[in-house]
């Protein structure tokens, strides 16, 4: 098979499943990974609101 004919058809082959991945891709993130992200900020929020301690822990 002459080069430039495969080439063109393996373009054409790729711009076919790149237009099939699009439309299977979700269109919004999974619920697990909202509600990972949700809890990523919640620890965040709860670390940054905790006070400091009185006095810190020494070692020898």
């Amino acid at each position: 098979m002459h080069c430039d004919i495969h080439y063109t058809l393996h373009r054409h082959r790729t711009a076919e499943l790149m237009a099939v991945a699009a439309r299977l891709r979700p269109r919004r993130p999974a619920l697990r990974h909202r509600a990972g992200w949700l809890m990523v900020d919640l620890g965040l929020r709860l670390v940054q609101s905790r006070p400091a301690p009185a006095c810190s822990a020494r070692t020898a």
